[in-house]
């Protein structure tokens, strides 16, 4: 049982120092410094999309076993917990948008892939295949994803599908929510001046998860793992193990899709004349 703050506040600070390391891997990563055109956005975006996806489905199985998802409703682990979930799925499931109306950040997402000119079929197919019934290995396979792509879903459904709250969290809080902050606003600087009335839609999903996670999704992430390990020592080795496994995914990912972007900077050199 954790005791008191100080315990708390101790396993974060441990916690943090596992992951520095590929923390500073992916804020310095060569990928930001080759997005210089709307293709090569388009390519980022087509590949990036997958993991705005299976982030809501990180979040949507902490609510599925952290609070009650069935009727009759019962009184199911800790209301702190409970509340910390909620609020978090509100903002990503149903968040507000600026000319009115509610969408989920995957689909606001999606918006901004039209906007920005970025392929949104094989995404759309995919999420036609699972509501068909298709499992996501299956999905995946069927839509033809890249290698990288399929690697890191993977890795994703393989913490949801242990079934561990506290890894699901880590996963969660360490490995994604508590990255972007730092990660996409390397991304913004720039984009709106670079490709005028292309890009707001995108400038309005990045500047909403700097706003919501710098300020608060992160901060409840981060309780909420401290409160589902509580302070078992396996359980934050577990959790510690479950963030660095997941920006290592997010490392390989990123370098896929830097690769891929220079990929075509060389096949736009060798164009017949």
């Amino acid at each position: 049982m954790i005791s008191n703050k100080t315990e708390i506040d101790g396993f974060q600070v441990s916690l943090t120092a596992a992951i520095s390391a590929e923390r500073r891997a992916l804020l310095k990563h060569r990928l930001y410094g080759r997005l210089r055109t709307l293709e090569h956005l388009a390519v980022f975006m087509e590949h990036h999309v997958f993991a705005v996806w299976d982030f809501m489905s990180l979040l949507k199985a902490l609510q599925v076993r952290l609070t009650c998802a069935s009727v009759p409703w019962l009184p199911q682990g800790k209301a702190q917990v409970r509340r910390l979930v909620n609020e978090i799925v509100l903002g990503e499931e149903s968040d507000a948008l600026p000319e009115g109306g509610v969408a989920s950040h995957f689909e606001l997402y999606l918006h901004a892939m039209d906007q920005a000119g970025a392929d949104t079929a094989q995404v759309e197919n995919f999420i036609r295949l699972l509501q068909s019934g298709q499992t996501v290995d299956a999905g995946l396979k069927q839509v033809g994803v890249p290698a990288a792509v399929a690697a890191f879903v993977r890795q994703t459904f393989e913490v949801i599908d242990r079934g561990r709250a506290h890894e699901i969290a880590a996963a969660f809080t360490y490995g994604r929510e508590d990255l972007i902050p730092e990660m996409f606003t390397q991304l913004v600087h720039g984009l709106e001046s670079q490709f005028p009335g292309k890009l707001a839609t995108l400038r309005y999903y990045l500047d909403r998860h700097i706003e919501l996670d710098g300020d608060e999704h992160g901060e409840m992430g981060r309780q909420m793992v401290s409160l589902l390990c509580d302070g078992d020592p396996r359980r934050e080795q577990e959790a510690t193990q479950a963030a660095v496994a997941a920006l290592q995914s997010r490392i390989l990912l990123w370098d896929a899709i830097a690769l891929a972007v220079e990929q075509l900077d060389e096949e736009e050199l060798i164009q017949p004349l």
